[in-house]
């Protein structure tokens, strides 16, 4: 897939007809929002310096399009194009609305049109970005890109995915554009392929405590979402969680599968099986890693990832197109798991 590394920064907000301002397009009610999908680096240089990449179409450069037109006011348009024989305005060009900003520090803007060919035709009609910078007071700038928006359709978890490792190698080329020293970025600027580890995050009102207990125990999972489990939490303990208990004996859950490491309160790991419908790689093992950071004293961020889909369809070639579809199911799986983790958490007041 072609690269199309600042679309990663600045894929927003309800598209619009030109010359008609945006009209709020209907979320699916089945459709949850999610927490943001962040990318965050330290940048060599000061928030002035950093300002002119988004506020001047020369600094826009610095992000890898070939030509930039820029009116950056409430409502202004941002237009980019990759190609240096492009036009700015004909189908490869990328328009991007203004909707706030705060010199040297922030930036808000969402899509009005993305270029023609992107792969995710409704999910960036609900999103929108926003670019902070902070001083350091060292000579160093905090830049944290945030996308919002994003839903657990599949199409959007798809996106989300896509951009977080876009993101990350516009920040990592960025960070070479101020640092000589830095390293490169290297491989493309997005998940290339149907088998790169799923990432999710969600944020909950609630001590790391509390989701621990939800995630790492039986009453846990049965109280947020409704399963029944065999859970030791230790190294080689069991970790079965039955999503169908009228199923066989063996296809009622992910039986067989074991607790690979534990840091209690902090991060648990797993492997994990597929769903009995996928005969050959039902055998075999992924793994999933489970990470919790206390943001406050009663905000806790969850990180999932889900990895393993490469290793196994290189070793297993005749059966790669399998695998790119157990990869999309869990795709679309665990958004619904941490969905549920975030409802339950909100549904009470901490402490309860």
């Amino acid at each position: 897939m072609k690269r199309i590394a600042l679309v990663a920064l600045f894929l927003a907000g309800p598209a619009a007809l030109a010359g008609e301002p945006p009209a709020p397009v209907p979320q699916p009610a089945s459709a949850q929002a999610l927490s943001p999908q962040v990318c965050e680096a330290i940048i060599r240089t000061t928030p002035r310096e950093l300002w002119k990449v988004w506020s001047t179409p020369e600094g826009f450069k610095k992000l890898g399009v070939a030509k930039v037109e820029m009116d950056l006011r409430p409502g202004g348009l941002i237009r980019s194009h990759y190609s240096p024989e492009g036009v700015l305005g004909d189908e490869g060009t990328i328009e991007n609305e203004v909707l706030a900003f705060e010199p040297e520090r922030m930036l808000a803007i969402r899509v009005r049109k993305p270029p023609k060919g992107f792969p995710f035709p409704e999910a960036w009609k609900r999103t929108w970005s926003v670019v902070t910078l902070t001083d350091l007071g060292d000579g160093t700038t905090h830049v944290r890109l945030a996308g919002l928006g994003y839903d657990q359709s599949e199409e959007s978890t798809k996106m989300r995915e896509f951009f977080e490792q876009g993101n990350a190698w516009t920040l990592r080329r960025l960070a070479k554009e101020f640092d000589a020293s830095a390293p490169a970025p290297a491989g493309p600027a997005h998940a290339p392929a149907p088998l790169a580890p799923i990432t999710i995050e969600t944020t909950l009102s609630r001590p790391r405590a509390e989701v621990w207990r939800l995630l790492s125990t039986s009453a846990g999972w049965k109280e947020f979402f409704g399963v029944e489990t065999s859970i030791e939490p230790r190294p080689g303990g069991k970790w079965e969680i039955y999503f169908n208990m009228a199923a066989p004996a063996g296809e009622r859950g992910s039986e067989g599968c074991r607790v690979l490491s534990v840091l209690p309160g902090e991060m648990l790991s797993y492997d994990w099986n597929a769903p009995p419908k996928f005969a050959h790689a039902r055998a075999r093992r992924t793994w999933v890693v489970l990470m919790l950071d206390e943001v406050a004293p009663a905000l806790t961020r969850v990180r999932l990832v889900h990895d393993g889909f490469a290793a196994q369809a290189a070793e297993h070639a005749d059966h790669r197109a399998e695998w790119e579809q157990v990869r999309a199911y869990f795709a679309a799986a665990w958004p619904k798991v941490l969905g549920a983790l975030k409802a339950n958490g909100e549904a009470r007041p901490p402490g309860e």
